[in-house]
């Protein structure tokens, strides 16, 4: 009896582990702007910080507007407009799928409760959720039907010299495009995820 129950655990134990497979890592660093500047994009290396991928340029006129660039290319390949800053959080974005030669549409929404935040994503007949505590540096991205993580990241802590904000993004599913984890740092980080706007 003790055996099968140590081979259920061990069974478990790696399921458990092959579900928490990181695909991608990402470190997410936000540009240097001139003080009081509302709003300012970020870059987007691999996970050793040694090659920059993507950038996000953001523009504000009548509407709030960031697009996601493909570092090599120079080519546009996903864009979000809306509200981010305010309270309220309501924006709409399309990523470009290049096997398809199509782009998609998605939004995201927050919800707000007393400790805590999040933001709701529709994408290409999927849910997804974001969840994050007031008091937390850590964001989590679940899909909302099978409460399966899909990303996480988190602002990672500034020494005393250090200017950059950086956030590490891991992804452990391609369920839906790194575009929409780029804007959700985008999004939270503008809204104060890092402590100091």
């Amino acid at each position: 009896m003790k055996i099968i129950c140590c081979l259920l655990l061990f069974i478990l134990l790696i399921k458990c582990t092959e579900a928490k497979k990181v695909h991608h890592t990402y470190v997410v660093v936000r540009n240097v702007t001139a003080p009081g500047k509302p709003m300012y994009g970020f870059r987007i290396f691999d996970s050793k910080e040694k090659t920059c991928l993507y950038r996000i340029r953001v523009l504000s006129k009548d509407v709030d507007t960031a697009i996601l660039v493909d570092n090599f290319g120079k080519n546009i390949i996903a864009n979000l407009e809306g509200i981010w800053i305010e309270k309220l959080v309501n924006v709409t974005f399309s990523i470009y799928d290049s096997k398809l030669n199509k782009w998609t549409d998605g939004f995201i929404q927050r919800n707000y409760h007393l400790f805590s935040s999040d933001y709701i994503i529709q994408f290409n007949n999927q849910q997804l959720i974001a969840k994050s505590k007031d008091s937390s540096k850590n964001v989590k991205v679940y899909d909302k039907k099978k409460n399966e993580l899909l990303a996480q990241f988190r602002y990672r802590t500034r020494w005393l010299f250090s200017k950059s904000v950086k956030y590490d993004l891991k992804i452990y599913s391609n369920q839906v495009p790194d575009a929409i984890y780029f804007f959700l740092v985008l999004i939270l980080d503008h809204r104060g995820h890092a402590g100091d706007t």
